[in-house]
């Protein structure tokens, strides 16, 4: 009996002790965990953790980069390159601060954003250093219109103030707004399909306690709790550096696949999805105009578009069509691309100037994109 008590009592004490340890490290993540994350966090800039330490989410426009990052080892396809933002969040050289008037603003997607290059690299920093004008980058992964409208509406009322800013829209907008994002009448981002719930309990654990967020990241991303850690990617059906194929990509097929209004894979008419995205960039360009905001839309193909898509897209088509009599240009790369492909040939252009078994551009691409901008915008 005697032994069983101390047996009871052994425990209660390892329990309390596990228990107040716990509390205690709760305590210190609480109330310096951002600082302890900010401290070592150069350790796994070269983890996909890293990914979501930079970019953070926003009450508005659904998310953006986190300001002032400055890491030398950030990892892209290059292997390990510079990524570093300004003091708004905007991705700048290292170390910039600057104030909130711009003559020029860039925005799109992860074609804008570039992260896989070195600032100096892409098309954004290309021409910043070959201008004198006052440059923003306000891209980042996983933008599309609806972000385009709220974030923008959301800097004008806050301060920020632009000349002209220039859109680049991205073929993988509409399934985006399709299925992803949407605005409410306050001009805020929802994401579509988003369990509430799940999503406030991440956003508890991520902003209060950050060091236990990376902890449960690291259980996640472990071999021991992880069974597809050893699974193996399907190779590509044309060849190892041409691997795109006319049904892989449902969020680019939607312009050269489309049968009787209608692509597999979408909810509904083509053409109901296209007046969505086309009201949204209409909306955008009656806040700029409103404040004497020139604005400017600017299409480009990814390489499934160059394989089975033709420089008269419906998606450059689609872009002319509204840009008349809204836009200062529409900038059209798929001439210069198609271009491209009859001097240097198809395969040719697309491992020259893309990521290999990707869609965006290398520093080769970005600098086709820099090239017109500069006899566009002397």
């Amino acid at each position: 009996m005697k032994k069983i008590k101390k047996l009871l009592n052994s425990i209660k004490i390892s329990f309390l002790i596990i228990l107040i340890s716990f509390l205690l490290m709760m305590f210190i993540d609480f109330f310096f965990g951002k600082r302890i994350m900010k401290k070592f966090d150069h350790l796994f800039a070269e983890s996909e953790f890293y990914e979501k330490i930079i970019r953070i989410n926003h009450p508005v426009f659904h998310h953006m980069l986190r300001a002032d990052v400055n890491y030398k080892k950030y990892k892209s396809f290059e292997g390990l390159t510079v990524f570093c933002t300004d003091n708004h969040g905007f991705r700048n050289k290292c170390n910039t601060k600057t104030g909130k008037k711009f003559d020029l603003a860039f925005i799109g997607d992860s074609f804008v954003e570039a992260g896989s290059l070195n600032y100096e690299d892409t098309f954004v920093g290309m021409f910043n250093n070959y201008s004198k004008k006052r440059i923003a980058n306000l891209g980042v992964t996983s933008y599309s219109p609806s972000i385009y409208l709220a974030k923008i509406n959301f800097l004008l009322n806050n301060g920020y103030d632009f000349k002209h800013i220039i859109i680049f829209i991205d073929v993988g907008d509409l399934y985006d707004e399709a299925f992803k994002y949407t605005l409410n009448d306050k001009l805020e981002v929802i994401e579509k399909g988003r369990n509430k719930k799940r999503y406030i309990r991440k956003e508890f654990l991520r902003n209060n306690f950050p060091v236990l967020n990376f902890s449960f990241w690291v259980i996640r991303k472990s071999n021991l709790f992880n069974n597809k850690a050893n699974s193996k990617k399907e190779s590509d059906p044309i060849s190892e550096n041409f691997v795109y194929t006319q049904s892989l990509d449902i969020k680019t097929k939607w312009t050269y696949s489309t049968k009787n209004d209608m692509v597999e894979g979408y909810n509904g008419k083509i053409s109901d999805h296209q007046k969505n995205l086309i009201n949204t960039m209409t909306n955008l360009y009656e806040i700029l105009n409103k404040k004497d905001i020139k604005m400017s839309v600017a299409v480009f193909p990814n390489p499934q578009q160059l394989l089975y898509d033709t420089r008269k897209s419906v998606y450059v088509l689609m872009w002319e069509d509204f840009c008349k009599n809204k836009c200062s240009n529409f900038i059209n790369y798929f001439d210069d691309f198609f271009d491209l492909v009859e001097t240097e040939g198809l395969q040719e252009t697309i491992i020259k100037y893309y990521w290999k078994n990707d869609p965006h551009f290398n520093k080769e691409g970005n600098r086709v994109i820099f090239d017109k901008l500069k006899t566009i915008y002397k």
